[in-house]
């Protein structure tokens, strides 16, 4: 704050000393009007006036005089009139009444002495007066007239910008000038985004573009709304309607990702304290961002092995407190807060442990170790398995199990397990080379129809006796047909990479039914783990997870691949782009890479309607195997059974694909170097210059390079001396 006057500011004082009033201007405003105003609400008017105007305005206190000066362009004549307005949502008034009524409140203050406005080309001294019309013809209830707001206005020399001079005290000056942060905090920035939580000073307040509007008691922290918030005030600007005041403050703690703010109310509802309906926001943490910097602070501040717990638990209570687990509490909130907050901090709830799935069902199956097979029978299975393959393709089988006797499906020779992707087949059909290629070839139709693999895309319906699983099952049928009309011979398989020998097999990282690109993304982290779990002193997969508060469905999807163009009802999509930079920030790999890792391959599919492939002589011409408008490349317009128009492959991919694509894209800019050399190919993939097939993966080279730069950054691929 300034303590003293600047030069043109003190000359013109000494010239408007002495201005004569030249005209007048009178408000039919009572006196009594805005009785709700006090003095600094008032001066406060002015203030905010000035540094809409001027954001460097100076605003000073000397010798019983507070005065206000910006350089703006002064207050033209449609200033004077009652509700006009120019402001925006980037400045602090909105009605164009602030000033006429802050001039109305200070003239009928006693306290407060002469009020004087100098501005470009004019001036005026508000004042409060009985005034009569046409001479007293008009009847009135006093005959002095009605009191009113007048103006009595003077000329002035001045080029630029506005000063109000009032006389009054300091404690008066002082608590209007506190209620501007801009004037109390030095550096003082525009609360970004929904607005700030503000730690310091007393709790309570609440700010709007950092002019204190309320003060409710029993908030933990104040608030500063950003400058659009206005209009969640009253007309008199006195009042914040409570929904939305409530509503304002959980978005702005919802969306803090500041561990200051977190520790504030963690520490605060753990020991035992209440909170108001304002800040009890915990059910609104959403975003990724904000849900990992929750659980950073719960691995820094918590116990490992930590619990809560609810009525109707006290069994599972006691079994924990023996194993060593520490009890965590909140009495003071309500019960639908409780679970939210525990939730963020990653606690579970007290209970006994579910049974798991494979304890419900194991020993369903009796399976025949490879190793007790005959000879005969391992050759029937290697041949059967090898003709598939090379018929279908390598993605028909992956993992083929030989059971003697299951509950699962006791009626037949084989079944297929979605779960898992397996085949099983029962060791009676080893004993005919002609049953065996019969149950493979139909259980790899189950596999391929629930999966998909080169150009089918996986169906709903594949289980025995849907329409889905009996046209995979034709289409096969055909292609050993076209096969036997062509007199050629079935192609070689390709020889598996070191990395996907059965030895090796992380499964279903290794299934041949996933892309390529997505198998090596999921070896890369898997390789990658290790040295993640030790830079980050996680426990285990799980801790590195938890860490980040992303359902783990995100992680067992980039780890456990889907094949292109799977659709889970829950979980397993791993879409979200700031989900799996999360988990890729854990894991120490940067996050453009593992998203398009596993999603490029999806890029022309993703968002479209599916619809079954048809052998390629069937669709006339149509070099995506697809009969229909949800083919890839196709423009999406709901033409169903129309034929696919010329160029299609020449149309861009679809809108959320492109705004996650260009995300990455941005950021692989950042990292530069090999990684931003792949940024053209991507576009051009955006636009559809780069045509896209099903069954074709040389287009998934970008994402693939971008996986082997990774590789060699993270030095995965040295043998350690």
């Amino acid at each position: 704050m300034d303590d003293f006057a600047p030069a043109d500011v003190a000359d013109h004082h000494s010239t408007a000393a002495v201005a004569q009033s030249v005209d007048t201007l009178a408000y039919p405003i009572s006196p009594e009007y805005v009785k709700s105003w006090t003095p600094v609400r008032a001066l406060c008017e002015l203030i905010a006036n000035a540094l809409d105007e001027d954001p460097a305005a100076r605003i000073w206190w000397a010798d019983g005089v507070l005065t206000i000066s910006d350089d703006g362009p002064g207050i033209p004549e449609e200033g004077l009139v009652l509700g006009y307005s120019t402001k925006t949502d980037a400045q602090i008034g909105q009605f164009g009444e602030g000033k006429k009524l802050a001039c109305l409140v200070l003239a009928r203050t006693p306290e407060v002495g002469p009020v004087r406005c100098d501005t470009v080309g004019y001036g005026f001294t508000p004042a409060v007066e009985r005034r009569r019309l046409l001479d007293g013809i008009v009847p009135s209830r006093s005959t002095d007239g009605t009191e009113v707001l007048v103006y009595r206005l003077h000329r002035s020399d001045r080029t630029r910008g506005t000063v109000f001079t009032v006389a009054c005290s300091q404690d008066l000056a002082d608590q209007a000038t506190s209620r501007f942060r801009a004037l109390s905090e030095p550096g003082y920035q525009q609360p970004p985004g929904y607005g700030a939580c503000v730690l310091g000073g007393a709790p309570g307040r609440v700010w709007i573009g950092g002019v204190l509007v309320s003060t409710m008691p029993g908030l933990l922290a104040s608030y500063d709304l950003p400058l659009d918030a206005k209009g969640l005030q009253n007309r008199d600007r006195t009042v914040i309607e409570a929904g939305a005041l409530r509503d304002a403050i959980r978005a702005i703690l919802a969306n803090s990702e500041d561990q200051q703010v977190i520790d504030r109310f963690t520490q605060h509802v753990l020991g035992g304290g209440k909170l108001r309906e304002p800040e009890q926001y915990f059910a609104d943490i959403r975003m990724p961002l904000a849900r990992a910097a929750w659980r950073t602070w719960a691995r820094t501040h918590l116990p490992a092995l930590c619990f809560f717990t609810t009525s109707g638990n006290e069994e599972a209570k006691l079994d924990l407190a023996d194993k060593g687990y520490t009890e965590l509490t909140a009495s003071g909130l309500p019960h639908e807060q409780l679970w939210a907050f525990m939730d963020r901090l990653g606690v579970e709830i007290a209970r006994t442990r579910r049974v798991r799935h494979y304890e419900r069902t194991r020993d369903t199956t009796t399976w025949v170790p490879l190793r007790q097979l005959t000879a005969a029978e391992r050759t029937v299975l290697d041949e059967t398995q090898q003709l598939v393959r090379r018929a279908i393709g390598a993605f028909a089988l992956d993992r083929v199990r030989v059971y003697s006797d299951s509950d699962e499906s006791p009626c037949s020779d084989g079944f297929y397990h979605p779960r898992t992707g397996d085949v099983a087949i029962h060791r009676a059909a080893l004993t005919s080379r002609h049953r065996a290629r019969l149950v493979l070839l139909h259980e790899a139709a189950h596999r391929v129809a629930h999966r998909g693999g080169g150009r089918w895309l996986p169906v709903g319906d594949y289980h025995d006796r849907t329409r889905g699983f009996e046209h995979m099952l034709s289409d096969f049928a055909a292609v050993l047909l076209d096969y036997l009309a062509a007199g050629t011979a079935l192609p070689e398989l390709p020889d598996a990479p070191a990395s996907m020998s059965r030895a090796l097999r992380l499964a279903p990282a290794d299934d041949p039914a996933v892309p390529a690109v997505r198998r090596e993304l999921a070896h890369l982290l898997l390789d990658q783990l290790p040295h993640a779990l030790t830079a980050g002193s996680f426990a285990d997969e799980k801790d590195l997870v938890a860490s980040t508060g992303v359902h783990p469905d995100y992680w067992r999807t980039l780890t456990h691949p889907k094949v292109a163009g799977h659709r889970q009802q829950r979980g397993g999509r791993a879409w979200d782009y700031d989900k799996v930079a999360l988990l890729a920030q854990a894991a120490g790999v940067h996050p453009p890479v593992v998203w398009l890792g596993y999603h490029l391959c999806e890029g022309p599919i993703y968002g479209r309607a599916r619809r079954l492939p048809l052998p390629t002589d069937d669709v006339r011409g149509c070099s995506c195997g697809m009969a229909d408008y949800g083919a890839p490349g196709h423009d999406g317009h709901p033409n169903a059974g129309q034929p696919p128009r010329a160029g299609h492959q020449r149309v861009p991919w679809t809108k959320k694909m492109r705004e996650a694509t260009l995300r990455a894209c941005a950021d692989l800019q950042s990292l530069g170097d090999e990684y931003a050399e792949q940024i053209p190919a991507l576009q051009a993939l955006l636009d559809g210059r780069t045509t896209a097939v099903i069954g074709d993966d040389s287009w998934h080279t970008p994402a693939r390079a971008l996986l082997a730069v990774e590789r060699r950054r993270l030095r995965l691929d040295i043998t350690p001396a």
